[in-house]
């Protein structure tokens, strides 16, 4: 089965940048937030312009994703948890909601993965097989950032819609 990481696209240059995170979340618990640290909705005042487009999916430092994108994430895993977020631009009066999807964290890196000198990021990412069979979505354990990887299934179905914002890069699997 193929897989696939989830990204950011980067040709998406105008989209708004959440302010004063480590304010409003535990810097100490940022890459390992659970759903039961947050206990009401978070809101998050973004630098956006007019301009600006809320693409459907914001990749860091925490990933959030469109309530459209919810929808197709829940309907291949119903049962993952997802913190409501708010983001808001007071100037240009917008306030739109995003998600905090809570991914369920697997052990799935192989060997042959290459790291970089501090092995904070991977050069080349190889996932293994076996400990990754019958996961539609996923986090990668050993990844320092908040890495999300959809099979081959969820992926074809983001392509499918109209989603603005969001690449895909085939991840090897061994």
């Amino acid at each position: 089965m193929d897989y696939f990481l989830l990204k950011q696209d980067v040709r998406y240059t105008n989209v708004p940048t959440l302010q004063k995170v480590m304010e409003t979340i535990d810097p100490w618990k940022l890459y390992d937030l659970q759903p039961e640290d947050i206990v009401k909705p978070l809101m998050f005042h973004v630098k956006a312009d007019a301009e600006s487009i809320f693409i459907d999916y914001l990749e860091g430092p925490i990933p959030l994703i469109s309530d459209a994108l919810k929808r197709l994430v829940q309907a291949y895993v119903p049962e993952m948890p997802m913190k409501l977020t708010i983001l808001t631009q007071i100037e240009q009066r917008i306030q739109k909601n995003y998600y905090i999807p809570f991914v369920e964290r697997l052990t799935a890196v192989h060997p042959e993965s290459e790291w970089n000198l501090d092995q904070s990021v991977f050069r080349k990412l190889v996932l293994q097989a076996d400990a990754i069979r019958s996961h539609k979505i996923f986090t990668i354990q050993e990844s320092a950032i908040p890495m999300i990887i959809v099979r081959l299934d969820v992926a074809e179905s983001i392509l499918r819609r109209d989603y603005t914002g969001i690449a895909l890069e085939q991840v090897e699997v061994k």
